[in-house]
């Protein structure tokens, strides 16, 4: 399934007068993956397309968890019975950072929600079923982070070994593994020299350098617009900006919208928040605190944006729209769609 675009990069593919832009997409990821490059003739362009959709591909590779053949879904398939799986190095790094960012966020963020996607499904060909508060409350304890072992020492030499200590566990690092594409991509695309691009999957994208003359402008979706509606937008450089938004994949029962921001503190879809965008040195952290502050909400989102150096733009579930001090004067913006 290719989920809606939560933001979008603002103007043209050719300025007037400035080099034009070279863009590739590819469906990959259960996204689109979008590459744009400044500055460039079309031949070093193709050079930069290249190393930066190989790095996607890699990683789709290790941390597919819908591919039974990938690390990451053997892992999941041990969950409980005592052994330990092994895992190439880039994901041993992404679960090393995701359990640092579950510790410092108090378990706002959990890399271990993927327990709970068999009762919670938001799939277009799936069924809207709201589960039983006893469905979730018997499934609920296995979204426990200090529940996944990570040992930095592999009997193969590299990497190292994951146990998952419950059955019924399970890892999910959808999300994640875009954002840590996104970075790996421009740690490529840097390493050729290029300093001008954007590179976005989904709602995670980091703008390098400028476009021509100017720095990246994106947009950030209304919650209650058209799927092509931004109500804010701001310019970008050398940054990465995720969203993530109770619209992209959910259904309405009984009048009440359900979506799949799952709190893990109640293993229901958390209700603090309609979108919650952040600006931060990486697309790793970015979605590490996406999730982290929609669940969390209200000025207490905007503190631990803050706390991690990072910069968020909050509407609340009463479609107040609040940003951190970082962002005034910056953020342009009118109101969200009631």
């Amino acid at each position: 399934m290719i989920l809606a675009l939560t933001m979008c990069v603002l103007g043209s593919l050719s300025d007037g007068g400035e080099a034009p832009l070279q863009s590739r997409a590819r469906e990959m990821m259960g996204t689109q993956v979008s590459v744009i490059i400044s500055n460039a003739t079309p031949e070093e362009a193709e050079r930069g397309f290249d190393a930066a959709f190989k790095e996607f591909e890699r990683v789709e590779q290790v941390m597919n968890e819908w591919r039974a053949e990938s690390p990451l879904s053997a892992i999941n398939a041990i969950a409980g019975n005592g052994q330990f799986a092994e895992a190439p190095e880039d994901l041993c790094e992404v679960l090393r950072q995701s359990l640092r960012a579950a510790k410092r966020t108090g378990g706002l963020f959990d890399p271990t929600w993927a327990a709970l996607r068999e009762l919670w499904r938001f799939g277009s060909d799936e069924t809207a079923v709201v589960p039983s508060e006893a469905e979730v409350k018997k499934t609920c304890p296995l979204v426990s982070y200090q529940n996944v072992e990570v040992q930095d020492h592999s009997p193969a030499g590299t990497g190292c070994q994951v146990r998952l200590k419950k059955r019924g566990m399970k890892l999910g690092l959808g999300g994640v593994a875009k954002g840590w594409g996104v970075d790996q991509a421009v740690r490529s695309l840097r390493s050729l020299g290029f300093r001008n691009f954007l590179v976005q999957a989904g709602g995670d994208l980091y703008a390098a350098g400028k476009r021509g003359e100017r720095p990246w402008r994106v947009g950030i979706r209304d919650p209650r617009g058209p799927r092509d509606a931004y109500f804010a937008w701001m310019e970008v450089t050398d940054a990465a900006f995720s969203t993530s938004g109770d619209y992209e994949r959910h259904f309405i029962s009984a009048g009440k919208r359900f979506h799949h921001i799952i709190d893990p503190r109640t293993c229901h879809p958390a209700v603090a928040s309609r979108s919650a965008t952040i600006l931060s040195p990486t697309a790793v952290v970015a979605e590490f605190l996406t999730k982290a502050t929609f669940i969390l909400g209200g000025q207490k989102a905007l503190a631990l944006a803050e706390s991690w150096g990072a910069a968020t733009v909050v509407v609340t579930n009463d479609n107040q729209v609040l940003l951190t001090e970082s962002l005034r004067g910056k953020l342009q913006y009118s109101a969200p769609t009631p």
